[in-house]
């Protein structure tokens, strides 16, 4: 297990550097603990090292953009030499004046101050690298405890904004909507296994249509989409894109690792004679995997982002907490950017309540892309177009369709 090795690695450079910096500061001041209080002594060594090896682990995560390793070690040694000189100076005014009464009692509680404070700053060091690898990984199991607090706390942070009150069918898969539908298996060029469902056209059309889910949701999300797509002559195309639903467990990327997802996908469809002509329609991350793939290679006929930013840095993620989403998930492409490299059809989707992703975004993006494209803005919020207008949004996806990809006896 490499993982563990690296952890003893870590722990041991620790203590070493502890019994180094501890030769290094005797001169400073008395030894920090008395002979005849080895137990006392031993703790002490055992805490310096938990202390050491968490800064050293925050180091690491601090300097990985640039050199991991070589900044990473250096951050744990100056850490360590810094905290021992200091611990060194607090004992030596412990010990010199153990005689005066009061005064070990007066250096024991320096100490534990010292002690408190360094661990306070570790721990507040610490939670944007926990929020960092846990919004990396939507399949962790803390969501289902964190969205089941948030429910609790009747706290929503991505509200419906205006239109219906969104509702959900029963259903699970699209057999439950009384669609014939195949479960499949897709592999990625880097060794990913996705999950997926196709659900063929009533007819023998080779018009499909790609769906991409958002972050932390699954293929389920548009099992709602389905039924009027197959309904209108298209095939249905509908993966869990890496680390959701049933697809392999990965962190995501927001975009550019997300697009072997959709290459994986064309791929199977072409293979089954369905990948000529189709249309990719993506939510939020899904928009982002689909701009991605779009941009250097193709193999869509057209490009329906609902709820995509446009710069991934000026997102509302997080940054309420303080967290910047280039922290959160750093080197995301901006959309903004590769939409100028695709040449296909293009329909915006963004609803001016969106509190995650600004409504300003989409203006951006529509800016930026190339004709002939389309923009529709409502008042929904995050992702909710769908769900809020139903009847709205499946008329203008299926004027979207019809006008790409100009099926026959539409």
């Amino acid at each position: 297990m490499p993982g563990a090795w690296i952890l003893f690695g870590l722990l041991a450079s620790a203590g070493a550097i502890t019994w180094v910096t501890g030769v290094l500061t005797a001169r400073v001041g008395r030894p920090p603990v008395p002979p005849q209080q080895p137990l006392r002594a031993v703790a002490a060594a055992l805490g310096w090292i938990l202390v050491l090896f968490v800064g050293g682990v925050i180091a690491v995560r601090y300097t990985e953009r640039v050199q991991p390793v070589a900044l990473g070690c250096a951050a744990t040694v100056l850490i360590a030499v810094l905290l021992s000189l200091a611990r060194a100076r607090l004992l030596r005014r412990t010990w010199t004046t153990r005689d005066r009464p009061g005064a070990t009692r007066r250096g024991a509680m320096y100490y534990a101050l010292f002690l408190g404070i360094t661990l306070l700053v570790i721990l507040l060091a610490a939670v944007p690298i926990v929020a960092s690898d846990l919004f990396r990984m939507p399949y962790s199991p803390a969501w289902r405890t964190i969205n089941r607090v948030m429910d609790r706390l009747n706290y929503t942070y991505n509200p419906p904004g205006g239109g219906e009150t969104p509702s959900f069918p029963p259903w699970q898969n699209p057999g439950d909507a009384g669609l014939s539908y195949s479960d499949v298996t897709l592999t990625t060029a880097d060794g990913v296994h996705l999950a997926g469902w196709f659900v063929p056209a009533p007819g023998a059309s080779t018009s499909t249509v790609l769906l991409a889910h958002g972050l932390q949701d699954s293929k389920w999300t548009l099992l709602r989409l389905i039924p009027w797509l197959h309904d209108a002559g298209y095939n249905v195309m509908a993966p869990d894109l890496r680390g959701h639903g049933r697809s392999d467990k990965r962190p995501t990327t927001i975009g550019p690792e997300e697009a072997l997802d959709i290459r994986a996908a064309l791929d199977w469809l072409q293979a089954h004679g369905v990948g000529d002509s189709v249309v990719g329609l993506g939510q939020s991350l899904g928009a982002a995997a689909l701009v991605n793939a779009a941009a250097p290679d193709g193999g869509l006929k057209g490009l329906i982002l609902d709820s995509l930013f446009a710069e991934w840095k000026n997102v509302d993620y997080a940054r309420n907490y303080g967290l910047p989403p280039e922290w959160l998930v750093p080197g995301v492409p901006d959309p903004v950017a590769l939409i100028r490299r695709v040449h296909v059809p293009v329909l915006i989707i963004h609803g001016t309540a969106d509190n995650l992703v600004h409504v300003d975004h989409a203006l951006r993006l529509y800016q930026a892309a190339n004709e002939p494209k389309e923009m529709w803005i409502n008042d929904s919020g995050h992702a909710w177009s769908a769900w809020t207008y139903p009847e709205l949004y499946r008329a203008k996806i299926l004027r979207f369709l019809e006008d790409t990809l100009q099926v026959e006896g539409k």
